[in-house]
């Protein structure tokens, strides 16, 4: 009968493949980054979009709240409380409406998609400290977190939202950053610096005014200045000027828009409705 013979011999190790040698002078491989958001000039239908929107801009921009705040004239603290109540169901949500943008960006495939993608990432990290930072601001004028997780915003807030998450939902990707990173976080970094300096008079009337309790208006106030401009340029990259995109876009932004200013002066109204 044959026999097989077995190879008794030790196992060879299996030797890795050798990695590429890279002379001393050879420079390291350059890590991928998408290019950052430099402001361009402006085609013309934003400059339009710009002058078309100017009116609901302002109104935004100004509501009675601010800008009696803005003026030294200190509106009663409690309408200031009632803004922060209704506007935190906003704020909480605000990286949401980013994250429906963000699905729609690609990694390269479209010019601009990288960068797009990119601040939007950075962005909603940053926003995942401001409902913290929002909390702290109401806690300092005597409002607990409690009172902010079960209030039922009042309907001109839920309005904003709802037209805020459906736009970034099915609408373009344009228009999304238009209604949301361009008009409400482009109008915060205006009124934001006009009320903070003043805001810190409501002192007087028992409001906690410290590092903690301000930290959400004064990095409002000193960082939103450069995102309607890096928002711009999302919006430029991502609309085709020679189609009906440029009209849906300014339309997005306007309604936004006027949408903010209906909730600030609801907010006034609701506490001083003689006012109204």
């Amino acid at each position: 009968m044959s026999t097989v013979a077995l190879d008794t011999a030790a196992p060879q190790k299996t030797q890795p493949l050798p990695l590429a040698k890279r002379s001393a002078t050879e420079a390291p491989a350059r890590r991928y980054n998408p290019p950052a958001l430099a402001t361009t000039p402006h085609p013309e239908w934003i400059t339009a979009m710009v002058e078309t929107v100017k009116t609901e801009w302002e109104a935004a921009c100004w509501p009675r709240l601010f800008k009696e705040t803005a003026e030294g004239k200190r509106p009663p603290l409690r309408v200031w409380q009632r803004m922060l109540t209704e506007c935190f169901f906003i704020v909480e949500n605000f990286p949401k409406y980013m994250g429906l943008s963000l699905a729609k960006t690609t990694y390269g495939k479209r010019p601009g998609d990288s960068s797009a993608r990119r601040w939007l990432l950075q962005n909603m990290a940053v926003e995942a400290k401001h409902s913290e930072w929002w909390l702290d601001w109401a806690a300092g004028t005597g409002i607990d977190p409690e009172q902010l997780f079960n209030h039922t915003p009042m309907p001109e807030v839920m309005e904003l939202h709802t037209y805020l998450m459906e736009l970034c939902a099915k609408g373009t990707l344009a228009e999304g950053v238009a209604a949301s990173n361009w008009a409400v976080e482009g109008v915060t970094g205006v009124w934001t610096h006009g009320v903070e300096k003043h805001f810190r008079e409501y002192a007087a009337e028992g409001a906690r005014i410290d590092g903690v309790s301000m930290m959400w208006l004064k990095a409002h106030a000193r960082y939103d200045d450069a995102h309607p401009h890096e928002a711009l340029e999302i919006i430029k990259a991502a609309t085709n000027p020679l189609s009906e995109e440029p009209a849906r876009v300014t339309e997005a932004a306007r309604k936004s828009l006027e949408l903010l200013a209906k909730v600030w002066e609801a907010c006034y109204a609701a506490e001083i409705p003689e006012a109204g």
